[in-house]
Formats: structure tokens, sequence, C-alpha cells
């Protein structure tokens, strides 16, 4: 039988790398998502999803013989409303852009979590992961400057420009809810409400609209599920022992690793304006991580 608790144990002593985890296995899902015909609606790819983790967290739940409901139930619910969004706006952005350039927008969200932390969880930000955040945010910039995007003869509509933004928005307020229930509720427990109120909502969706995916689109959306099981449960653990703010400036790692997959497989063109940006982002995880934040 396997010993959760053991598992959780070694997990938790990884501290910063499961962030880093976290980030690999999401960019992951991004590439299975990339590789989906866009015939599967995406509300169904997110319903695919939702139910493979909904499956392997309940297993794990009833494993560990915890309350699978929860203290702060509302707060989970929310939880699970704001990453449902969150996950709807980021599978359209990666379906309607390169990955590169989809995974640059939505890593805007730590400028948005350090202010929701501030407001909410009452989080202050150290000299060091005031300056990281501005070097990461720089990095961002230069990758989505026009003359960046009429070099490589990408156009990106409105639009889909607008959809990754709120998605943005809809990530940092899920993370910071993480942080505030990590303090009373078990991991698993917060990881199930995401997929719960995912297949809830989305359900009657999915069947009027209905979509059989084939055998190669099937072993894409498994992956999809399994990628972001395990980034989900490295991201969580990780929030439980990180500030919020602080983590998130680590996670700008997988935009490194959505521009790596994007130029292996899907040959988008990285020239030197996108590596010096990627290069920001890389000095600004760094330097995020060279100092804990200080708690009132």
């Amino acid at each position: 039988m396997i010993n959760f608790s053991k598992i959780e144990k070694r997990i938790n002593s990884l501290n910063k790398f499961n962030l880093v985890f976290a980030s690999f296995f999401f960019s992951l899902m991004t590439l299975c998502v990339k590789n989906i015909d866009k015939r599967i609606p995406i509300y169904e790819l997110v319903f695919f999803r939702s139910l493979l983790s909904l499956m392997i967290t309940l297993s794990i739940i009833k494993a560990k013989k915890i309350n699978p409901w929860g203290n702060n139930r509302l707060l989970l619910i929310l939880r699970g409303v704001l990453g449902t969004s969150a996950l709807v706006c980021i599978f359209y952005a990666i379906r309607n852009m390169p990955l590169s350039i989809s995974t640059v927008i939505q890593y805007t969200y730590p400028i948005f979590i350090s202010i929701f932390a501030g407001i909410f969880i009452n989080e202050k930000i150290t000299r060091n992961l005031f300056f990281a955040l501005i070097i990461g945010w720089l990095g961002i910039l230069i990758i989505l400057n026009p003359t960046q995007l009429s070099n490589i003869d990408v156009e990106i509509k409105n639009i889909a420009v607008l959809i990754a933004i709120l998605g943005s928005i809809c990530t940092a307020l899920a993370y910071v809810t993480v942080k505030k229930l990590a303090v009373s509720e078990d991991i698993y427990v917060i990881i199930k409400y995401f997929p719960l109120v995912s297949l809830i909502t989305l359900s009657p969706i999915v069947l009027i609209n209905w979509v059989t995916p084939n055998l190669n689109e099937i072993i894409w959306i498994i992956g999809i599920g399994i990628f972001t099981q395990l980034g989900q449960t490295f991201l969580t653990i990780g929030l439980k022992n990180l500030p919020a703010s602080e983590a998130s400036t680590i996670n700008y790692l997988q935009v490194i690793f959505g521009s790596l997959w994007g130029f292996l497989f899907f040959s988008e063109i990285i020239n030197i304006n996108f590596l010096l940006g990627a290069l920001l982002v890389l000095l600004g995880t760094i330097l995020s991580t060279t100092k804990i934040i200080k708690r009132p």
C-alpha cells in the first residue's frame, strides 16, 4: 500500500523545487493541449482534464481517510470557480497563439499576485522580490513588443490577448486562495474542488455539444490530466511552504519551458529579443529565491 504521508513529507522537503517541478509539468500540459485538433472544444478538454484529476484525487483522499469536503467550503468552491475560469482562458490562449507567446502572456500573473496577496493575506514584499518582479515583467514586455511579433511574422487577435490576461488574473486570485486554504485544509482536498467545480459547471455544455475524440486525441487528453494533476500537487505543496508572491515568481520558469517546447515541437521562431526577455525572466526567478519574504 502506498504511504502518502511519507511521500508528502519527501515532497515537502524539496521546498522551492516544488514550484520548479510544477512549472515543468504545467508546461507539458500546455504541450498536450497544443497537440489536440481544434475540433475538440476547449470546454471539453477542461472537462476531460477535470474528470481524470478528480478520479486520481478522490482515490488519494480515500486512501488517506480524510474528510473529502474540507472545512472552509465556500472558499474551496471559490478556488474551484477561479481555477476553472483560468483554465478555460489558458486553454483558449494556447490554442489561438504560438505556445511561447501564450505562455509569456499567462505569466503576467505574478504582478497580480503581489497585489492580491498584499490585499487579502497581508504579505509583504522584500526589496529582492520587488526587483525580481520588475525584472521578470520587463522580460515579458521585451518578448511581447510589437517589433518582436512582426519580426517572427505572428498576428495575434486582441480578443485572444484579453482572454489570456483574464486567465492571468484568475490564476493570481486562485493562487492567493490556495495559499489561504493551505493553512487549514489538506492539499488533496484543495486540489479536489478544482476538478469537482469544473465538472459540475461544464457538464451541461459538454453533453449538449459533445465531440467524440479519436485515439490520438485521447492519448493527449490523458496527458493533460496526468501532467495537470502532477503540476497541481507540486504547486499546492509549494504554496503551502512559501509566500504566494515569491512562489509565483519562481513559476516564471514555465515561460522558459513553454518557449522550448514551442521551438522544438512547433517550429516557433526564437530570436534575440525573445532570448533576452527569457534571460531576464530567469534572472528574476533566481533573484526571488535569494531571500524569503518577511511577514508582519
